[in-house]
């Protein structure tokens, strides 16, 4: 599981036992002891998925600093805390936490429900794609070539998106037809083949790397890098 994760605990001993579990669930970790410590570090780095925040900590604790995260960071925030109580529990849902486990904690559990939150976090990440000089740009809903813009309709950008997104997977009809027109979908295969030859037309040189998978579905054969 990849992710990187900041842990903010002021008993060394537990910031070390976190930083080896999370470290062997593969994980990139950095730590905090303390509160300033914490927002510094989220502040410096906007790529951190998850917070795991311990409450009583000095120079700001976790109570002063949970509310201010949720609203300035893109971060998903577990408290791991030795307040084995409601109130403390239900105070830090009403602050904006993600989750909640009390000290002491189960090793599996806690790398569970951290794996949930991290997933959780990068759903949400909006990537642009590359292949060549094809790029297609997700926060502004357009595809260049060679930096010229290629017009594509919603549902070809959508088919494109959802094949960078598999580059080299063998997609079957019925996957593409359920993602990109909808479980509830009932209309037939051929929909599909005549908006596949729009999106090949549309793409020139780059159409041909859509191939035809002979009874199974399509493939985008191409080296795609995230951006």
């Amino acid at each position: 599981m990849t992710g990187k994760v900041l842990i903010a605990d002021d008993d060394v001993r537990v910031n070390e036992l976190l930083q080896d579990i999370f470290t062997m669930e593969g994980y990139q970790v950095s730590t905090a002891y303390n509160g300033r410590e914490v927002l510094e570090q989220l502040a410096a780095d906007n790529m951190i998925d998850l917070l795991i925040l311990d409450i009583m900590m000095p120079e700001l604790d976790g109570w002063d600093i949970l509310p201010y995260v949720k609203e300035h960071f893109g971060v998903k925030v577990l408290m791991l805390t030795a307040l084995d109580d409601a109130v403390s529990e239900i105070r830090c849902f009403q602050e904006g936490a993600d989750d909640y486990v009390a000290k002491p904690f189960h090793r599996a559990v806690l790398a569970q429900r951290a794996k949930r939150l991290v997933q959780e976090k990068r759903a949400h990440v909006i990537q642009d794609y590359r292949c060549g000089e094809l790029l297609l740009r997700q926060s502004t809903h357009t595809v260049l070539i060679a930096g010229e813009e290629c017009k594509l309709t919603s549902k070809e950008y959508q088919l494109l998106l959802l094949f960078l997104e598999n580059s080299n997977v063998v997609l079957s009809r019925e996957t593409i037809l359920t993602r990109v027109w909808g479980v509830e979908y009932g209309g037939g295969e051929r929909t599909l083949d005549t908006h596949i030859k729009m999106l090949r037309r549309s793409l020139k040189e780059y159409g041909q790397k859509i191939r035809t998978v002979r009874g199974v579905g399509y493939c985008f054969d191409g080296e795609v890098t995230s951006l």
